[in-house]
């Protein structure tokens, strides 16, 4: 979403930007966050029938199969997007906005679906219901969806649209650092994706302690991300050199990481530690957020000598 008018009474107090380097990392965490929120909505599924979800088992597949089941996933990803961004529309229009709907490529990186508005600036609670209200209403329809009709179907539109909301929810992030009397509009260099944070008083400033918290988020983002990267490849040099098994921690013994088992008959099961996974990214988020204050320490440090 973007707007094109900046508040006239107040004053530029932060930016956000979306570089190519944001929308890289958008690009990462969204692909990483499909399958994180599958496996999220997939325990959903699991309780709702009233049987574990893992290990996940994953039988063998013939070629036609295959495309049949990608060519499906791939209808009920694209019909997510039009509700998406027209719930995104249809919040800016109750807040006095002509919303218009178009796609794009953000710096050769991130292909996108947008609503945008020509009109003025909005409250922070106005941008903040315009960012997630398709995340908060396509999850509650598929989670109505997935009692009434609980198949797994159901899991890949609601892991595309939350997926697919990984900028908003970033951005979303971004806005809840600042007091709610805040104003967010258009850069003042209009050619920039991104928005400005206006405010009239010191008062407006960033929430004390929202540095250290963003900071720690972001390192768990980035553990969770790295984690994710390492075990998909190490999964794949093993099917290429080896059996396809790996294993991390020990299932019986309540430590388990990671587990994927390659069977002789072609189906594979997996499972996820999840406990440890949140773990290891949490601990990994402190560490950022240790080693980032020690940075801005050790600059201070040379600015003063």
């Amino acid at each position: 979403m973007s707007r094109t008018e900046s508040p006239k009474t107040a004053r530029l107090i932060a930016t956000f930007r979306q570089t190519q380097a944001v929308a890289i990392q958008w690009v990462v965490v969204s692909a990483i966050g499909f399958f994180a929120f599958a496996y999220g909505f997939g325990h959903v599924l699991a309780a709702i029938r009233g049987r574990p979800l893992e290990p996940i088992i994953i039988s063998p597949f013939a070629p036609p199969d295959v495309l049949v089941w990608l060519a499906i996933s791939g209808v009920l990803v694209a019909l997510v997007v039009v509700p998406h961004e027209l719930l995104h529309g249809v919040v800016m229009a109750y807040y006095g906005a002509e919303p218009e709907y178009g796609v794009g490529v953000s710096h050769f990186v991130l292909p996108y679906a947008y609503a945008k508005t020509r009109t003025t600036s909005y409250t922070r609670n106005q941008m903040l219901a315009a960012l997630l209200a398709p995340f908060v209403g396509i999850t509650a329809v598929g989670l109505v969806a997935m009692v009434v009709y609980p198949s797994p179907l159901v899991l890949v539109p609601l892991a595309a649209n939350a997926a697919g909301s990984i900028g908003d929810l970033w951005m979303a992030a971004v806005l809840l650092q600042y007091p709610a009397d805040v104003r967010v509009a258009p850069l003042p260099d209009a050619d920039v994706q991104g928005f400005g944070i206006y405010g009239s008083s010191d008062r407006d400033r960033r929430f004390p302690g929202a540095r250290v918290i963003s900071t720690v988020v972001t390192g768990a983002v980035g553990t969770l991300s790295v984690l994710s990267i390492v075990l998909v490849g190490w999964v794949l040099v093993s099917l290429a050199v080896g059996s396809g098994t790996v294993v991390i921690g020990d299932p019986n013994g309540g430590w388990l990481l990671f587990r994927h088992e390659r069977h002789a008959h072609g189906a594979v099961h997996l499972e996820v530690g999840a406990t440890l996974v949140l773990a290891v990214t949490t601990l990994g988020g402190l560490g950022w957020a240790l080693v980032r204050a020690g940075y801005r320490a050790l600059v201070a440090a040379t600015t003063r000598s």
